[in-house]
């Protein structure tokens, strides 16, 4: 829970006729200026840690030692954790915005992708299952 007793992540959704609504927390106020403030550092932050988990992403899938990789593994879950909590944040201080995707472009998206499923390995049970050579 936050200071506002809300759940991070809770939003008031922003349509009021427009043809893009967005969801968004009403923004807190900063500063504007040369200074870096509050934002600019979360924002810093955010992007830092997106950068982070993809190199742990990378290192996790090399490792070739099990303990190292358990390792590895533990810290990018910490770090995903970490962006998301900076994410939550952000969202919160109406910093960070959200544009939904209308539902005639979710679906052309989908039939799109689906065309490539025949191209999947072969599935069992909705496992996927490695192809014998």
């Amino acid at each position: 829970m936050n200071s506002h007793n809300r759940p991070y992540g809770s939003y008031q959704p922003r349509f009021q006729g427009s043809a893009s609504p967005t969801i968004k927390n009403p923004s807190t106020q900063v500063q504007q200026g040369t200074q870096f403030n509050d934002r600019d550092c979360l924002n810093d932050m955010l992007a830092t840690e997106k950068w982070l988990t993809d190199g742990f992403n990378v290192f996790a899938r090399e490792a070739s030692h099990q303990t190292l990789h358990n390792e590895v593994m533990r810290i990018l879950n910490e770090t995903h954790q970490a962006a998301r909590d900076v994410f939550n944040l952000m969202f919160e201080k109406g910093w960070y915005s959200l544009h939904p995707e209308q539902p005639s472009q979710v679906a052309k998206e989908y039939q799109k992708f689906q065309g490539y499923e025949s191209q999947l390995p072969h599935q069992s049970g909705g496992m996927y299952q490695p192809r014998q050579f």
